[in-house]
């Protein structure tokens, strides 16, 4: 093997290995978030058919963004407590993170009452203020863990 060749396999590994190093932190933190969008949707809807035994529908429709508020400022305090330093953007993640929670929530929420009741009960005007919720609470619970994780360091 000449010097060219052990110089071109070492730049070669050096790279491949990087690589791996970069993706796969990219793929932690995307798995991280994917984890935290679930378990907030996953509440969001659970909660929604609980108090749909002993409300009305369109109680429970009023009080779905209450319910969103609670879970999207948990899904961003929960990712960013995951993640920590990884990310650049905290704020601009969070606010993902409350919008998806959002999205994801009301699309699982129509359609599973649109097979409990033959009836679509979120419309897009109830879209625009899940979005409106998600965005402004999920920032709160991301300058909530921000500040926490400051405390922590002193």
């Amino acid at each position: 093997m000449t010097a060219t060749q052990l110089v071109n396999t070492m730049n070669q590994s050096f790279l491949e290995t990087y690589l791996n190093f970069v993706l796969s932190r990219i793929n932690q933190v995307a798995l991280k978030f994917l984890v935290s969008v679930f378990v907030s949707v996953i509440g969001v809807v659970i909660l929604a058919m609980f108090l749909a035994t002993f409300l009305r529908l369109g109680t429970v429709v009023n009080v779905l963004p209450v319910v969103l508020t609670f879970f999207s400022a948990m899904s961003a305090y929960y990712f960013l407590d995951k993640v920590r330093n990884k990310v650049r953007k905290k704020s601009l993640v969070s606010v993902l993170a409350g919008v998806s929670t959002s999205v994801v929530s009301f699309c699982v929420l129509n359609l599973i009452f649109r097979e409990l009741t033959d009836v679509w009960i979120l419309g897009v005007m109830d879209l625009v203020i899940f979005l409106a919720v998600g965005a402004f609470f999920s920032e709160i619970g991301a300058s909530v863990a921000i500040r926490y994780f400051k405390l922590q360091n002193r």
